[in-house]
């Protein structure tokens, strides 16, 4: 799973149309203001990466409404008064967990690169492939190289690699030198004058991939492939170049020629190892004040449940035979050379796996990463610190749902919408991996509902990249088309959206007999393949041409549609207010029955001794008798 930088620029809004195309694209209807909302927040998201998405579900799904479900908790039963104690453990816990989960890594990798250098916000394997791309820089050289040499030559090889060319063409080269000249340009004035740079080098990049890769259908045009298991986002690869840069090649801009190419090998070493120290200290932080919240918001609810106030009496509530007898486990789990543990953290067998599943990038984190903290940093520790058995059965149903919800479900029903609106539109709106067709449906349906990997929804980026500039596409249009049918698409339906793309390819179809409606990928691929070169497929192609053409914005809305939808409405509705809502029925439910149960057992009690009594009264009489007799 691809995490953005929370630092990147949220890129502008997509949405607006020509003045031309407005008139000429009537077809193509939108809901003004409400998509416009929801492409920014979709974007958003998008560019904060796991930390925008985490904290707005968080804002609005708990934090907020939590707290004032607290504060009408058992309101019926405690004869109308608020529950104050309720809602101050609710608004302590959610106010303190989820900003702590990304607040304490920020502090210190901000922290980190002040003390260490900047290669310490750079992923592991990127440190390993940028530290061996500069090796051999300084081979060919026979000396220390400058930042511009060092980035002429990492972009040369990304060029290459990401194009698919066995050696590098002069056009690579060419383009290279020139990237390497604006990055340093842009670094060298400022941080909104390098992020601008970067998005323009990217558009370049994205053009010269479409227009040399052979699996239109399949490649990503806005990732960069750095080595043979090593790949990022255009823009993340560029700016981690720069912090590269500024510390390891300036750092050894100095040595001798004898001395640098050992010097930065034993550097990039250290910098990979420093960089998993930095991980270990961010996930440990992360993980101990996690462990410290179940105390604190104990503390802020004072004795007892207060989620049972107004069910029992005052005295049991603080009665500690409702708390189980806890067994102390004090038992805490267990968790060659530096060069040799570097090269196994930064290459393809296991231990690099883990190393990248755990990564932090910036103060996001990876969805292992994510996992963990929300297993043993939050569900542990509240389980654990409950207060009672049914304080205990609230935050497994209540966190336990939560976690799922956030790291899984919201995932897959985003995928399963995604899915919905392509069989609707006949856009793509989705990545599948390369058979995916040929998969039986139980896998299509795993890659539907798995988190990560699978089918991925496309990022704006990637919409951007796939329907603007089709002309850029190897072979033209023919590219765009094969495209959309790799990836299941429907090209009747994709040329159809606006009114005058629909009548040049039914005019194009016409002159074989066939209507737009009912001709299928492969008729219609063939009517735009006679008709190459035609001023009619030109006009075609230019309606494509700009980024924010009718295509980009239709795909990019049906996607955040219901992104905004989960974060700004569904997530709250279900995790603020209809989870708390069943958390309090069930234990007033659950404590009903135990009283009733209870009752019940003392009724039984009382007949059996009445019993017993009238059994004893009626032998004194029989007693009685028997003596008077005598």
């Amino acid at each position: 799973m691809q995490i953005n930088k929370i630092n990147q620029t949220i890129p502008k809004k997509l949405t607006k149309v020509s003045n031309n195309q407005k008139d000429t694209n009537r077809s193509t209807s939108f809901k003004g203001g409400l998509d416009s909302f929801c492409l920014g927040v979709a974007d958003a998201i998008e560019n904060g990466g796991l930390f925008v998405s985490f904290t707005l579900q968080d804002m609005l799904g708990t934090n907020l409404p939590r707290p004032f479900m607290g504060l009408m908790r058992n309101k019926k039963e405690n004869k109308g008064k608020k529950n104050l104690k309720f809602a101050a453990k609710e608004m302590v816990r959610e106010f303190t967990t989820g900003p702590s989960m990304f607040a304490i890594p920020a502090a210190l990798l901000f922290t980190g690169k002040k003390i260490f250098g900047k290669a310490t916000e750079i992923p592991m394997k990127l440190i390993k492939s940028f530290g061996d791309i500069h090796v051999n820089a300084l081979e060919n050289a026979g000396r220390a190289v400058s930042k511009q040499e060092f980035f002429q030559n990492a972009f040369t090889e990304i060029l290459k690699n990401s194009k698919g060319e066995q050696q590098a063409s002069s056009g690579t080269i060419e383009m290279a030198a020139d990237f390497a000249k604006r990055l340093l340009e842009g670094a060298s004035v400022g941080k909104k004058t390098l992020k601008s740079t970067i998005t323009d080098m990217s558009d370049d990049f994205i053009n010269a991939v479409k227009g040399s890769v052979q699996d239109v259908a399949h490649t990503d045009f806005t990732r960069a492939v750095i080595s043979n298991n090593t790949s990022a986002s255009f823009k993340d690869t560029a700016n981690f170049l720069v912090s590269y840069a500024d510390d390891v090649v300036k750092k050894s801009a100095n040595k001798s020629s004898s001395e640098v190419v050992n010097y930065v090998k034993k550097l990039s070493t250290n910098k990979v190892i420093g960089r998993l120290a930095a991980i270990a200290i961010m996930y440990g932080a992360v993980m101990t004040f996690l462990q410290v919240i179940p105390k604190l918001y104990n503390k802020a609810e004072g004795k007892g449940n207060a989620g049972l106030k107004g069910l029992m009496k005052e005295e049991t509530l603080n009665d500690k035979s409702l708390e189980e007898n806890k067994k102390a486990d004090k038992s805490k789990p267990s968790f060659g050379s530096a060069a040799s543990f570097a090269n196994k953290l930064t290459g393809n067998g296991l231990l690099a796996k883990i190393g990248s599943g755990i990564e932090f990038q910036g103060c996001n984190v990876s969805f292992p990463l994510l996992l963990g903290i929300m297993g043993f940093g939050i569900l542990f520790p509240r389980i654990r610190q409950a207060k009672d058995k049914y304080d205990r059965e609230e935050i497994i149903r209540r966190d336990v749902t939560t976690c799922a919800t956030m790291c899984f479900a919201e995932k897959a029903l985003r995928k399963g919408f995604s899915k919905f609106n392509e069989n609707k539109s006949g856009l793509v709106l989705a990545s599948k991996q390369t058979g995916f067709k040929d998969q039986s449906i139980f896998k299509r349906f795993f890659d539907y509902i798995r988190p990560i990997k699978g089918v991925n929804v496309l990022s704006s980026e990637q919409i951007v990249s796939k329907y603007s500039g089709i002309e850029k596409y190897k072979d033209g249009i023919k590219g765009f088309c094969e495209f959309i049918e790799g990836q299941g698409g429907k090209l009747s339906k994709v040329f159809s959206l606006t009114d005058e793309s629909k009548n040049i390819v039914q005019g194009l179809l016409s002159k074989e007999g066939k209507d737009i409606a009912t001709a299928d990928n492969s008729v219609i691929k063939n009517v735009l393949e006679k008709a190459k070169d035609s001023d009619e497929l030109k006009r075609l192609t230019d309606l494509f041409k700009e980024k924010d053409n009718p295509w980009v914005t239709k795909a990019k809305t049906l996607n955040a549609r219901f992104t905004a939808l989960s974060v700004i409405v569904l997530v709250p509705l279900f995790l603020g207010f209809l989870l708390p809502w069943i958390n309090e029925k069930s234990t007033k439910k659950r404590i009903k029955e135990e009283q009733a149960n209870m009752r019940s057992s003392e009724t039984a009690k009382l007949i059996d001794a009445s019993y017993f009594n009238q059994s004893q009264k009626a032998k004194e009489i029989f007693a009685d008798m028997q003596n008077f007799a005598k």
